[in-house]
C-alpha cells in the first residue's frame, strides 16, 4: 500500500512537472511572439516615415512647373505613386496594429487623426495638377500655383513625420527612424508673380 501510494504521489509530481514545463513553453513562445510583433510594427512605422519622406523629397520647383509641363507632369506621377505607395503601408499597419495590439481602437484612431491631413493636402494638390495639365497653354493661367500647391503638401509631410515620431515614442518607446527632408522650396522664387493675385501661399 505504501508503495502504491509513493508511486501514486511520484507520478503526480511527474505530471504536475510536465504541465509546468509545457506551461512555461507556452508562456515563452507567447512572449517570443509579442516582442516579434512589437519588432514588425515599429519596423512598419519606420517604413512608413521614410514613404512620406519620399513624397516630400520629390522637388517641385517654379521653373519647372512654369518652363516645363513634361518635367512637371512626371514629377507628379512620383509624387502620386510615392503617396499611394504610403497609403497602402498605412492601411498594413493599420491592419497589423488591430490584430496585435490590445485596446488597438485607441492607437489606430490616433494614427488616422495624424495621416487624414495629409491624404487631404495631397487631394487638393491633386486637384490643382489637374488644372494646370488643363490650362497650361493659357497665358491668363498662373504656372506657380501648382507648386505652391506642392509647398503645402511639403509642410503638412513634415508635420506627419514629426506626428510619428511622437506616436512610436509613445506606443512602443521606439526613436523613429528619421528620413532626410529636402527644404521647402522658398515662396520667393515664384516666377511673375506679381502678375497674379489670390496666391494661397
Amino acid at each position: 500500500m505504501t508503495e502504491f501510494i509513493s508511486a501514486l504521489i511520484g507520478g503526480i509530481l511527474s505530471l504536475i512537472g510536465t504541465f509546468s514545463a509545457i506551461f512555461l513553453q507556452f508562456k515563452k513562445q507567447d512572449k517570443d511572439k509579442h516582442e516579434e510583433h512589437s519588432n514588425d510594427l515599429v519596423s512598419m512605422i519606420d517604413i512608413v516615415t521614410y514613404k512620406a519622406a519620399k513624397i516630400r523629397n520629390n522637388e517641385l520647383n517654379f521653373k519647372t512647373s512654369n518652363y516645363s509641363k513634361e518635367n512637371t507632369c512626371e514629377i507628379y506621377s512620383d509624387i502620386e505613386r510615392d503617396f499611394h505607395s504610403l497609403d497602402q503601408q498605412i492601411q498594413e499597419l493599420i491592419t497589423m496594429m488591430s490584430h496585435h495590439i490590445d485596446n488597438s481602437n485607441a492607437a489606430i484612431q490616433k494614427l488616422l487623426n495624424y495621416y487624414e491631413p495629409l491624404e487631404k493636402r495631397f487631394n487638393k494638390f491633386k486637384v490643382a495638377y489637374k488644372i494646370y495639365n488643363q490650362r497650361y497653354e493659357s497665358i491668363e493661367f498662373d504656372k506657380n500655383a501648382v507648386t505652391f500647391s506642392k509647398r503645402k503638401l511639403d509642410y503638412v509631410v513634415e508635420e506627419f513625420v514629426n506626428n510619428m515620431k511622437q506616436f512610436a515614442k509613445r506606443l512602443y518607446n521606439h526613436d523613429v527612424y528619421e528620413p532626410t527632408l529636402n527644404q521647402i522650396i522658398p515662396k520667393e522664387e515664384a516666377i511673375n508673380n506679381n502678375k497674379f493675385i489670390n496666391h494661397n501661399q
